[in-house]
């Protein structure tokens, strides 16, 4: 082994180089919290998959190759658009600092199911949220990679395509909208419009997609709702949400709406977070499992972590505000069977000046594919490319490195390729499920499911391969908990 390991080392020092990344951040001040709690309760919001939601057949499990591959092409594209919306998500003029105050309720979660779902440029999870008062239930788009929570609205309540509500807004007892003449809609609310005709008229926000999508509203507080675990409705009051009265492309087409996890003043999370002990967990089903499979997105204490577990690990969170609305982590390098990769350690390293940033890895449950900027991705790429050296491989676009799994088990399919070992700050190795990077792409056919970022550009950790693993975000101690998992109900 440690003779391959040599060769690999040699034949990627060959083709790794150094590049410089010049800053495209701009921010203010990170979230920060306080450390004042309540009691022990949990909120649970049902975690769904895409391929349940669009009632068919996974990907990996098409009859049609072609559909297959087309799946896959589809989840790149939208990947690309994404990467480059998140140039524009990054502005001084929309982030605004976000604190969580003393007095606020430590142990007690509210959990909400959570399934991968259909949203071009978006994202792959769907929860289910009950919304206004009387309380109904919406189906939003789970994303970390947003802070811009919003459902469609409608003056009176009716039924859009494909079976999806409109917010009856003028029919709910705890909408509030915000005034357009209020601080809070002109210093501290992203995406805001200054047309503001009289003091009391709601405060507007206009959201474009690099897709050309958008969508359009305005700003509310709202009571929004969902079981505990012991079958309590928990509610949460003065929820932010967006009322959009305007949408446009077919990333809207399945969804109510959007539920933002981002990190920032304005999101879901913070505002959960402000209630349930500061922080939220996750465990992503299998893009490839059957429809009736699903997990849960936590808003408190997940049981999985309240234990010292030996396969329990962490690792520091970055989040400066010069990076919201996306959740940085400190990544120390790559390695792969055992050899650590010749990559620069600027293409890992935030840098932060003057309010700006640049470099940097982020994790993004709305990212489908793993991304690495070109100096990283052309040496893990020449890595994966030895250990195939003696197999028949090809490419398939948009991957670059393809092999045919015709006459091998299902064991040994699953058992292709090296182990890969992303290193994290604190000491803490995350080990990827083998098929978060070996995805199936055709029948008999497996690709290496990482692709190419642009340079200027951040790395991103996409959701595929958080698969198999629960994962924790502790916004008040800003530390990532992770955990292999079966992510099954």
């Amino acid at each position: 082994m440690e003779s391959r390991n040599g060769e690999v080392l040699r034949f990627v020092l060959a083709v790794g180089r150094f590049l410089w990344i010049t800053a495209f951040f701009l921010g203010v001040p990170a979230l920060s919290f306080a450390a004042s709690w309540e009691d022990g309760q949990t909120m649970h919001l049902r975690l769904f998959h895409r391929n349940e939601l669009e009632f068919r057949q996974p990907a990996g499990h098409h009859d049609d190759e072609e559909a297959m591959l087309q799946y896959l092409r589809e989840l790149t594209e939208r990947d690309l658009l994404r990467q480059r919306r998140m140039y524009n998500m990054i502005s001084p003029s929309r982030r605004k600092a976000a604190e969580i105050e003393s007095g606020l309720a430590a142990e007690r979660s509210f959990e909400a199911p959570i399934s991968s779902g259909a949203y071009v440029g978006v994202g792959e999870y769907f929860v289910k949220l009950r919304v206004g008062t009387p309380a109904r239930e919406y189906l939003l788009v789970a994303d970390t990679g947003s802070d811009l929570t919003w459902t469609k609205c409608a003056s009176d309540e009716q039924l859009r395509p494909g079976g999806f509500l409109s917010f009856p807004a003028v029919g709910s007892g705890s909408f509030v909208p915000i005034p357009c003449s209020s601080d809070m809609c002109k210093s501290v609310l992203p995406f805001t419009l200054a047309s503001c005709p009289t003091t009391e008229s709601p405060c507007h926000y206009d959201f474009q997609y690099v897709d050309g999508s958008f969508t359009r509203g305005i700003y509310a507080n709202e009571t929004v709702s969902a079981p505990t675990p012991d079958g309590i409705v928990s509610e949460i009051r003065d929820v932010l949400i967006g009322c959009s009265s305007e949408f446009q492309g077919k990333s809207f087409n399945r969804s109510d709406g959007v539920l933002g996890l981002g990190q920032s003043a304005v999101s879901f999370a913070v505002t959960a977070a402000k209630i349930y002990g500061g922080k939220f967990s996750y465990c992503l089903v299998d893009h490839l499992s059957r429809r009736d499979v699903h997990n849960y997105l936590v808003f408190g204490q997940n049981p999985r972590f309240s234990n010292q577990r030996d396969d329990v690990r962490f690792t520091p969170l970055v989040l400066d505000a010069s990076i919201q609305p996306f959740y940085g982590l400190v990544v120390r390098g790559i390695s792969v069977d055992g050899s650590w990769l010749p990559i620069p350690e600027l293409v890992w390293k935030f840098q932060f000046s003057g309010g700006s940033a640049s470099n940097g890895v982020i994790i993004d449950s709305g990212m489908t594919l793993t991304t690495l900027v070109r100096p990283a991705y052309d040496v893990v790429m020449a890595a994966f490319q030895w250990y195939f050296r003696n197999s028949e491989t090809f490419q398939l676009a948009p991957f670059q490195l393809c092999f045919n799994t015709t006459g091998l088990t299902a064991r040994e399919t699953n058992m292709m390729g090296p182990r890969m070992v992303i290193h994290l700050g604190g000491g803490a190795r995350f080990i990827p499920h083998t098929g978060g990077y070996i995805v199936a792409v055709a029948r008999n056919v497996r690709c290496v499911g990482i692709v190419p970022g642009s340079f200027p550009g951040l790395s991103v950790i996409g959701n595929i391969l958080q698969q198999h693993y629960v994962w924790e975000y502790d916004l008040l101690n800003a530390k990532l908990g992770f955990a292999p998992s079966h992510c099954r109900n």
